[in-house]
């Protein structure tokens, strides 16, 4: 009896404990972020950008506790290659800064709604941005954990050292608030 009582009470510890945080990679594939700005007042452009690499630290209730994300600049797409040229070379100025990274400084709330808080740095210029995140959907797939998010947020360029910005009949060529988008899967290791 005493063995079945010590035995019980190991187990409720052992499935009581403290849950401690996993490494994880944001897949490639599955990760995305899309951003929006106005054009000349009237209209909306999406644009995308792949992500060259991500990793985070999952904690309890699948919110990460640390996240590091590199976007690569230069293949920016918004479907206007036109477009894409001006970008990169006007406004992101891609040959000196190739890259938009994103680490993460803390997480608030719950999975289905959380805040996440981080240094944004784009065009040379880090600043700290504010994101709502919530946890789509996990699962348990060949032996790995995975988790997907999706996120949204908004910037304004000027903060970032984009200030400039052609004028086209009193109206700007690209908006001041860029819109952002991010959707990704996280996958243990």
């Amino acid at each position: 009896m005493i063995r079945v009582l010590t035995a019980t009470a190991v187990l409720f510890g052992l499935l009581s404990g403290p849950v401690f945080a996993a490494d994880f990679v944001l897949e490639k594939p599955h990760t995305q972020v899309e951003f929006v700005a106005t054009h000349l007042a009237l209209s909306r452009v999406h644009g995308h950008m792949p992500m060259v690499s991500g990793t985070a630290t999952i904690g309890p209730n699948d919110l990460p506790t640390a996240v590091n994300v590199t976007f690569d600049a230069a293949a920016i797409d918004t479907q206007y290659e036109p477009r894409d040229k001006t970008l990169r070379e006007q406004y992101l100025e891609t040959a000196k800064y190739p890259t938009i990274t994103f680490v993460e400084r803390g997480v608030s709330g719950t999975p289905s709604a959380f805040t996440m808080i981080g240094d944004l740095t784009i065009h040379g210029v880090t600043k700290p941005v504010s994101l709502a995140f919530s946890v789509d959907a996990a699962a348990t797939l060949k032996g790995k954990r995975n988790i997907s998010y999706t996120g949204t947020g908004k910037i304004d360029r000027r903060d970032y050292g984009m200030t400039f910005g052609p004028l086209l009949n009193g109206f700007l060529v690209v908006g001041n608030d860029i819109t952002l988008t991010i959707e990704t899967t996280a996958v243990e290791q």
